[in-house]
């Protein structure tokens, strides 16, 4: 499968490299192209680096690697590349505050991936996942499970059951056994 990667930082490269040796053509970006040729370098299979729009416009599904604060410019940036698209949101209501994590309130009573869907509008097809893990957990466990170790879970949700169905394999394939959550409104 053709997977867009916007965002090449922490989480952004790690998935992307599970995701690339698993066999999936990987297409990195991020608002650095540099950052984004290094992570493609780093990944081993079928990857290369670019822009976020060129990722956007590549993939089959797209996982927007950005951090939750900056996700409404970043869409914005995409300016409707995304519409029918799979999107993939492994952000967390997480911001920086003098250098420390701190959480950040989401919107009108809902839900982070319920709120993220507003902000990609009712066109894209959103699937939460990748989320409950941090990004150097992420790739050790995504490789144990990719070298026939156990696999540790990874829940997705979404409302779209065919967007839900599409983004299983790459769960899977990323090393992990795929757990379904239910919809937007029922997600971590």
């Amino acid at each position: 499968m053709r997977v867009g990667i916007v965002g090449s930082g922490r989480l952004g490269s790690p998935l992307g490299r599970l995701l690339a040796v698993a066999g999936h053509d990987v297409f990195f970006s991020d608002a650095d192209p540099a950052r984004a040729a290094a992570a493609a370098r780093a990944a081993d299979g079928q990857a290369r680096g670019g822009r976020p729009g060129q990722a956007a416009r590549f993939g089959e599904v797209v996982i927007m690697a950005v951090g939750w604060e900056a996700f409404p410019a970043v869409v914005a940036e995409l300016d409707g590349t995304l519409a029918g698209k799979i999107v993939v949101d492994p952000s967390n209501p997480i911001g920086e505050r003098d250098g420390a994590a701190v959480v950040v309130a989401v919107p009108g009573g809902l839900t982070s991936p319920q709120y993220q869907q507003h902000v990609l509008g009712e066109q894209v097809r959103l699937v939460r996942t990748f989320n409950t893990k941090y990004p150097n957990e992420l790739l050790e466990l995504g490789i144990a499970g990719q070298r026939g170790g156990a696999r540790a879970d990874m829940p997705y949700w979404g409302d779209d059951d065919e967007a839900k169905k599409a983004v299983v394999p790459l769960i899977e394939d990323a090393g992990f056994t795929a757990i379904d959550g239910g919809g937007l409104s029922e997600a971590l």
